[in-house]
Parts: structure tokens; sequence; C-alpha cells
């Protein structure tokens, strides 16, 4: 992926070589930076923003590095790495302007000592450093005017441009046409302050001081200086001491030492052209460095455990059709022959659904065990469309229920008596298609219990603490992403993607699946990866902390003589569409419930009321509002105890839906209250 990403990450400096590290603004004193360059220092000199830094970078001898590349530098905050994007020198980009403020001493000394055409090439060499985006703000002494900067009146005169040859007339009448016999250089200074002041101090500022140290004429004094410049917050501070000699003024050596400079000592002319050129090189060789953190993903650990499960999942004794068609479905799980009923045991089945589809065999087995039961197949039809009124499709749908259970359970066709309506005697909306499917079917009627009670079963089953990884930035999203996508993935493969256009939210949800916990839970740790693509189309993909996955199994447990996670469910008798009323047979499930309760005392319950998704949201959650409340009363009742804090319902109507909806069974198996006893226990 390329480096060179996106422009709001860009990190305006880069760290110390090898091992070395260095000090940062305090706001992002968290942030370390090292390149790979032994003996070199890296300078954070200006936190412009997160993720973007202005920094110098030196060698051993305190000499600039020049040539740095994105691959030297690395960059770490708050003990995680980040991906850096991009390094450029600071006269390659647009990023970042600079605001330089030149005071040039224009004492008539300069003349006496023959030194202003050398200052004036001196000071061109800088003038061709300046870029468009840059800005330049001269300040020359002035003794026949005076300028109210700050509330002093100080006698210079000032002159924007970020234009050279603009700024170069101007220097160069300051020098043949302006020159003082005054040195006002503390006015000067005062005025180049005020003038820092007013630049954002986020972006670099410079200020370049000219002078031979001497001040015979301000009304101000060195204290005034150094008072004015604390006041303005950080910038880089650069003097060239022209005056014969080797020792360097100390006020000009301690202004550029507090100020993050650079003090240069020009004993005579001809180092002027040269000390200009180091010191445009100085302000040359910061970088500007973009980087990025990768997001943080919580929670940073998953549980997924066994859970022994006690099934008790209600029968739906319907038996659907497709318009027009007395087939039965193929999703109906059917015998070829009668020797493949002897293998057949419900209590392996596994899930609601899975039994459900599974319908014809269980009646046709219970049948077998319960051999003076009998059945009653009442065919229906939409009564819609070529539907409408014909009986004789509802027979023949019945029919091909007998038939099956007689040739392949060989139950004898008289204890199966068939009848032949049009719309049930409970229907579905018939104005609704989704209705329409509903009304299409064979009803399994019977006065005896156990032919369509409740379909039992004990299994093991994966349980996760949390089926969602909640994805944030460390700071704020870049502003110029096209396009995102995070990828949640382990040792058997990708888990989840979610992708999204634009800067992403400032929470991202991430839904893992929760059909094949078993495969997640052996797959190892959960590695989450975050690609961001932006308007150019470049791209980086970040890495956040890998998910660890605990997976907690029964046979651990029981080797360690702890106690098990067990989980009871119970479903109650399908309600009617549309109805919250309950029957006989949920009571019976009811009273089963409430004696469980009262021989586990440690057990947890929870009622979750249920709905199918036809219709209005808000209706449907009152409608398993009301589901969930009949249920909890009568188990209240039953169970003939105050239920204190054990005993939870709740109605979530067509949200968190058991069952897609996709389907009639589906809906069916929606229009519920479950039960769920949860406790501890040593067997």
């Amino acid at each position: 992926m390329s480096i060179k990403l996106f422009r709001y990450v860009i990190l305006v400096a880069l760290m110390v070589c090898g091992s070395a590290m260095t000090a940062v603004a305090a706001e992002e004193s968290d942030v370390q930076i090292r390149v790979a360059k032994p003996g070199a220092t890296v300078t954070i000199d200006r936190v412009i923003e997160h993720g973007k830094v202005l920094v110098s970078v030196v060698d051993a001898g305190e000499n600039p590095l020049f040539g740095l590349r994105a691959e030297d530098f690395a960059v770490t905050q708050a003990g995680m790495k980040a991906e850096v994007l991009s390094v450029l020198p600071i006269t390659e980009t647009l990023e970042v302007p600079r605001h330089i403020v030149l005071i040039l001493d224009n004492s008539s000394s300069m003349d006496q000592r023959d030194a202003v055409e050398p200052l004036l090439a001196g000071v061109d060499e800088l003038l061709k450093t300046i870029r468009p985006i840059d800005q330049m703000q001269i300040v020359v002494f002035n003794m026949k005017q005076k300028v109210k900067m700050g509330g002093r009146e100080l006698r210079v005169e000032t002159f924007k441009s970020n234009q050279p040859a603009k700024l170069k007339d101007f220097v160069t009448k300051a020098y043949r046409k302006g020159m003082t016999g005054s040195t006002v250089l503390y006015d000067a200074m005062i005025a180049g302050l005020e003038l820092i002041g007013k630049i954002p101090a986020t972006e670099p500022r410079f200020m370049v001081v000219f002078s031979d140290g001497q001040d015979l004429n301000s009304a101000y004094n060195r204290n005034d200086v150094f008072e004015v410049a604390q006041e303005q917050g950080m910038f880089n501070a650069y003097a060239i001491d022209f005056m014969p000699g080797p020792l360097k003024d100390r006020f000009l050596t301690k202004f550029a030492r507090e100020h993050h400079g650079q003090m240069w000592k020009a004993a005579s002319t001809t180092n002027l052209v040269p000390i200009f050129q180091s010191v445009a090189s100085t302000m040359q060789y910061y970088y500007v460095v973009s980087y990025v953190l990768p997001p943080t993903v919580a929670p940073s650990s998953l549980t997924i455990e066994e859970v022994k499960t006690i099934d008790s999942s209600p029968m739906l004794g319907h038996i659907y059709f497709a318009e027009g068609s007395s087939e039965i479905s193929p999703q109906y799980v059917r015998f070829s022959g009668s020797e493949e009923t002897t293998q057949f045991d419900p209590q392996k089945l596994r899930g609601t659904l899975e039994k459900y589809y599974q319908v014809l065999n269980i009646i046709g087995k219970r049948l077998i065990d319960n051999p003076e039961a009998t059945i009653t197949l009442v065919g229906c039809n939409a009564n819609t469309g070529t539907e409408k009124g014909n009986k004789a499709l509802s027979t023949q749908r019945a029919e091909a229920v007998r038939d099956y259970l007689q040739q392949i359970w060989t139950i004898a066709p008289e204890r199966m008596a068939i009848e032949a309506r049009n719309l049930p005697e409970t229907p579905s909306a018939s104005r609704l298609k989704e209705g329409q499917a509903e009304n299409r079917r064979v009803e399994i009627h019977s006065t005896e219990p156990a032919i369509l009670s409740p379909i039992p079963s004990v299994y093991l089953v994966n349980q996760i603490n949390t089926s969602v990884l909640t994805v944030r930035p460390n700071v704020a999203w870049p502003r110029d992403i096209a396009r995102w996508r995070i990828t949640a993935a382990n040792a058997s493969g990708n888990l989840a993607e979610v992708i999204g256009e634009g800067t992403p939210a400032l929470e991202l949800q991430v839904p893992l699946p929760t059909t094949d916990l078993g495969a997640m839970a052996t797959g190892g740790v959960i590695a989450v990866t975050m690609e961001l693509q932006n308007t150019k189309g470049r791209s980086v993909v970040l890495s956040s902390e890998p998910i660890t996955v605990n997976f907690i199994q029964i046979r651990q447990r029981l080797a360690q003589k702890q106690e098990q996670k067990v989980q009871e469910k119970y479903a109650l008798i399908l309600f009617a569409f549309d109805k919250d009323t309950i029957d006989a047979r949920n009571q019976e499930i009811v009273n089963q419930v409430a004696a469980r309760i009262r021989e586990l005392p440690q057990a947890m319950v929870e009622i979750v009321g249920h709905t199918d998704n036809i219709g209005k949201e808000a209706y449907n959650i009152k409608l398993s509002e009301r589901r969930a409340l009949a249920v909890y009363k009568l188990l209240a009742a039953a169970y003939g105890e105050d239920t204190g804090e054990r005993i939870r319902y709740s109605g979530v109507g067509p949200n968190t839906p058991l069952y897609d909806n996709l389907s009639p069974e589906a809906r069916s198996f929606n229009r519920t209250v479950t039960i769920t006893l949860e406790y501890l226990s040593e067997e």
C-alpha cells in the first residue's frame, strides 16, 4: 500500500535515529519518533494538529540531515505503532506555509563597514527559498515614523509579501535610501514579535534577526524583548551577530537558544552570504511527516463458552405448500422407505427449525409410540387467485401428508381423518402475500397431547459474550477519505467485513457471525484491519491490537471439577397471527417451567416476547410486550412465591428476530414467547 496517504495526518516531523528519541510538545507528549540513522537526533519543533508536527533532523555533528524518506522513520503514540503515510521536506509540500519575520539592522554602520552589497546578496539567498504559500514580513529601522504595535510606539517600518522580487525591492530601498543614523534593535525585535503573535501558532513561525548587537536609541530594553517573546508561544529564532571578533553577542545568543533556534557569528562581510545560505538551509531541513494510528477495537478479548442446552422447541403442526400446489415442499425431510424410520431419534435434533423440517417424521414416530392416538389433517388454501374456493386443492394437500405417513411410517389410514376448507380457522392476513403463503397449509390436530407436545433435546451450544466489535479512531478520522473497509479475520478465514464511503463515523459496529462459533473459537486471535483510501486513490491498511479469544469447554470445567453453565430453553406453543391469548397447552408448559424454577433456586429466568415483521413496528412491540406479560403473570401465579429479581420479562417485537421472517414457518416461529432458565450445575 502507498504510504503517501491522507493530507489530514501530516506529521510535520520525524523522530530520532537509531534508538534516540526526542522531547515533544506537551499536547503530544506521548508521541515517540525514531529515524534509522545512527547518531541522528530528531526534534519535534511544533505539533500542528493531531498527527501533524514540524520536526528537524540532525546528525551526530548537529548538521542537518536531508533526503530522508518515509521508510527511515518509525512513529509510536501511547505505545501504538503508527503507519507513516508520507515524509516530505517542507520545501516539497504545499501543505504547511512558513511564516518568516526578518529583522534587519539598516543603521549607517552597515555602509561604513562596506556590508550593504554582501548583505543584499545574503538576503537574496534567503528570498530564493520563499514559496507561494509562504509569507515573509521584514522589519527595518525608521527614525522618521512611529508604528503603534502591542500598545507601544515603535520606530520601525514593516513590509509583508510572498513575492521575492517585491521583498528584494523593499530591502534594497532600506539600505540605499532608508539608512538610519540610529540603532533601535529592541524596537525592531518587539515589532517582529508582535507580528509573530498574529501568525497562527499551528503553522511554522520563524524569526531571523540580523544585527551588530548594539541598541543605542530604543525606548525599550532587552528585558522588554524577552517579556514580549514569552507571550508569543512557540516559534524558532535565528540570529546573525555581525560584529568583529570571535565572541558571540550574549543577548542574541540567549534569545535564539530560548526560542528553539541557532546563532551564527559573522565576523566579516565575507561571512554574510554563506551564513544567510545556512539560515535558509536550516529553515528547510524540516520534514512534513504524515502518519495515522490504528483504530481502537473493543472489547480486547472475547469469550466463547460451551453451554449445555436443554431445548424444548414448540411443535408447529403446519405443513406449508407452494401456490396452487399439493406437492410437499422439499424443505421437509422425508425418508425414502420405512427402513429408515427405525434409526430416527428426535432428541438428536438441534434447533427449532431443524426440528420443524422433520415434523412429518416426528408426527410419524409419535403416532407409532402412541398407537391409540389419532390425528386430523385439515387442508387449507389461500382463498384468493387460482386457489379461491378450491377445496379440492385443500383435500389434495391433506392427502399428500396422509400418504407419506401411511407409506413411510405405516400409519393406518383410519387413524388419520381428512378435512378440507378454504382459509384456516385462524387465518393470517389474506390481503398480504405473506399471509396468503401462511394460509396455504395443512394443519395437524390431535386430541392426544403427546402428538403435538414440545420437542425436547439436549445438546451443547457455543455462546459468545458479545457478537459485535466496536471500532473507534484514536484521533479524528482524516477529512479526505473516499472509502474504507474493516475486516475481522483469524486462522479460520474472514469472519466479518464492513465497508463504507466518505469519512467513517466516530464509532463503527462490526457484527461477528454466530452461526459457527466453534470455528471462531478454535481459529485463534482475531486480527482487525482497516483499509482507508483517499480521494486520490491512495490507500493504507491499519492493524489494531489482536483480539484474544477465550474458549471455555465443558470437558475442561469437568476436569477441573468446576460447575458448567446450563441453559434450559422453552418456547410457548406458537401464537396465532396478531394474538396474545394463551391456551391450555401453553398453560401446561408454564406449569412445567414453574416447577423447574422451584427445583432450581439459583436459576435466572428471562421471558421475551416476539412477533413477526408484518405490520407496524410500534404495534408489534406492544403485541410482544402483551405476550410476555401474559406469560409472566401465569408463571408468577404458578410459581406461587415472590419472584423478586429472578424473573424478568420484555417484548422486542420484530427486532432481534429468532428467525429471518422469509418463510411462513419462520414468521410463525417468531410469534412466540421464549422462556430461558440459566444456571450452573455440577452434572
